[in-house]
């Protein structure tokens, strides 16, 4: 028997973002899209609907609303055929608004300095550990279970941070914290539960002209490395406790020439413009089937 309805999740950042139906593959009978706030999320997301209207649905395609988040946060996106056995077929985008979306202004700035930022580990049996940028918590010569995680930095520029959650192992199933900033700190002390993954995310006007690295090992597994603005770090199963990490901040204007900086920024430009795509099934599915392909621009959401 077919589906129904058909659910997806959309991760994302803090920000002001505009949510469009933008085709279906049943232009007579487009299923209904309806959005929620996860709830892990409430309380951080605000949809700014047309006077009158009380729930976020979009009903056909062209429709749109804007939601404002406050931190990084998760949408519950549902698609309801419009009888049984109606298409579930539907493209949905997202497109995060901006007064520069060029990031023009941060180009004035002077580079930041990450002299001062820590990084937090909590690690078995040596307890709260800090380390600078480059420095390893545990690491390839003294992998040591990581139990929780925390960033500092008391001389924080206004245009620029980083955020961070962390998924607890242990009994039963992994438990994902929510994202926390600066002076947060994620994980348990005392517990023993290791940590299994974790998101690093750096955000702010001059974030774009960053990207975070992310060395990582999880016990049994060979190093890894991830480098982006949002960078997940996680084993081959998802259950693996991480015994060493490792994080770097780098410009990546640092080897660009100013005719290079330009061709990136109108690339940039196009890509909001874009905005992020989510393709949710070409055809009706059979519930809990998972078959959804999702192609993500390099702009709007991140998940």
């Amino acid at each position: 028997m077919k589906s129904t309805s058909l659910q997806k999740t959309l991760d994302l950042q803090k920000g002001l973002f505009l949510i469009r139906y933008d085709s279906a593959e049943d232009a007579a009978q487009p299923p209904k899209v309806s959005l929620s706030v996860d709830p892990q999320s409430s309380g951080s997301v605000e949809f700014l609907l047309p006077p009158e209207v009380e729930e976020p649905v979009l009903w056909s395609p062209g429709a749109s609303v804007v939601v404002r988040l406050w931190a990084p946060a998760r949408l519950q996106v549902e698609l309801g055929a419009r009888s049984a056995g109606g298409s579930l077929g539907a493209r949905i985008q997202s497109a995060q608004l901006s007064t520069d979306p060029l990031g023009l202004a941060a180009l004035d700035e002077a580079p930041l300095d990450f002299a001062g930022l820590r990084l937090l580990g909590h690690l078995a049996g040596r307890g709260d550990t800090l380390v600078g940028l480059g420095e390893w918590l545990g690491g390839p010569m003294a992998p040591t279970r990581i139990e929780g995680l925390g960033i500092d930095w008391a001389e924080r520029p206004q245009n620029f941070g980083v955020r961070h959650s962390v998924r607890v192992g242990g009994p039963g199933e992994p438990k994902a914290t929510n994202f926390v900033e600066l002076g947060g700190y994620s994980g348990t002390r005392g517990r023993a539960l290791p940590l299994v993954g974790a998101t690093f995310e750096v955000f702010g006007s001059a974030a774009q002209h960053y990207e975070i690295t992310a060395d990582a090992i999880f016990l049994g597994s060979p190093q890894m490395k991830v480098t982006g603005q949002r960078v997940v770090v996680s084993g081959p199963t998802g259950r693996e406790p991480l015994v060493g990490l490792r994080l770097q901040i780098a410009s990546t204007r640092a080897a660009q020439s100013p005719a290079a900086r330009s061709v990136s920024a109108s690339s940039s430009q196009v890509a909001a413009s874009a905005g992020t795509t989510e393709t949710v099934s070409k055809s009706p599915v059979r519930s809990g089937s998972g078959r959804v392909r999702v192609f993500r621009s390099r702009a709007g959401a991140k998940g």
